[in-house]
């Protein structure tokens, strides 16, 4: 071969090199650009009490809704609803995880009467359950600041939620979680 095929073949080889090491550049950087936006948009529906795989927004106008996901998600008799948001840091340490944080007050007897129809626990022996151990703290309570909840109670529930109470009764929170990979 003469020198100058030589030099036509190696300035051939640089140049698909270099349009393979650029492509494959541009796909790294796009794939991460895609990345970032797909968690700031994550971010910006959690706080907009919208999670990615929840079905309804995290608001008192979707409460009905919100209750018929899965099975066995009420509240006590005559329950006053004080918020709904969403279960942010479940999701964040249950990837693919979303859920829902329903904080409620209702009467002493009417929780009685919920936690004996609703958990395999009697509503009459509440005061004598020990209190939550937030320490681990569990991925289903994560979105529950237990150290404001005096004597915290919980009993997960049948349909894939948790229900923790505050002692003595008066408050509690309904604790609704789903999805995953």
């Amino acid at each position: 071969m003469s020198r100058g095929v030589v030099r036509h073949v190696v300035v051939a080889v640089c140049l698909v090199v270099c349009v393979v090491l650029c492509g494959w550049g541009f796909l790294v950087r796009e794939d991460a650009r895609v990345g970032r936006m797909i968690a700031q948009a994550s971010a910006s529906a959690s706080a907009a009490g919208v999670q990615v795989g929840a079905p309804y927004p995290a608001d008192t106008d979707h409460l009905e809704e919100i209750l018929s996901i899965g099975e066995g998600n009420s509240l006590p008799e005559g329950a006053r609803v004080v918020s709904v948001g969403p279960a942010v840091r479940f999701e964040e340490g249950f990837p693919g995880g979303w859920g829902y944080v329903i904080a409620f007050t209702a009467e002493e007897q009417a929780i009685r009467d919920y936690v004996d129809a609703e958990t395999a626990r009697f509503g009459a022996n509440i005061e004598d359950y020990p209190v939550v151990d937030s320490t681990p703290m569990r991925v289903e309570l994560a979105d529950l600041d237990l150290g404001s909840i005096s004597r915290p109670w919980d009993e997960g529930l049948a349909g894939g939620g948790s229900l923790v109470l505050e002692r003595p009764l008066g408050r509690g929170w309904l604790v609704i979680h789903k999805g995953g990979r």
